[in-house]
């Protein structure tokens, strides 16, 4: 089961990276044009990255007190979240 931590832990780093390449995008969109959808994508962004490093402080520090059955639980998460992501990048680009 260490290795689902793991595994949960890289994705949640994964998505606080592509957290902040989106703010960075969403910050120069709204700097540009000052369009109200782009502020509330910039908004949703920054409270997402903060909670994913949240999440991943929770993985790093407390992984371990974690149940066994709960790692894939989290896995799932995480990793459906980093799809989310990935397409939210791909449509922003």
């Amino acid at each position: 089961m260490e290795l689902l931590i793991l595994v949960a832990t890289l994705f949640a780093t994964f998505n606080v990276i592509l957290l902040l390449g989106l703010i960075y995008l969403y910050a120069r969109i709204v700097m540009k044009t000052r369009a109200g959808y782009s502020a509330g994508l910039l908004i949703f962004a920054v409270l997402l990255l903060f909670h994913n490093v949240v999440t991943l402080f929770g993985y790093t520090v407390m992984g371990g007190l974690f149940n066994d059955q709960l790692y894939p639980v989290l896995v799932a998460v995480t990793v459906c979240e980093f799809g989310a992501l990935l397409a939210l990048l791909k449509v922003t680009v």
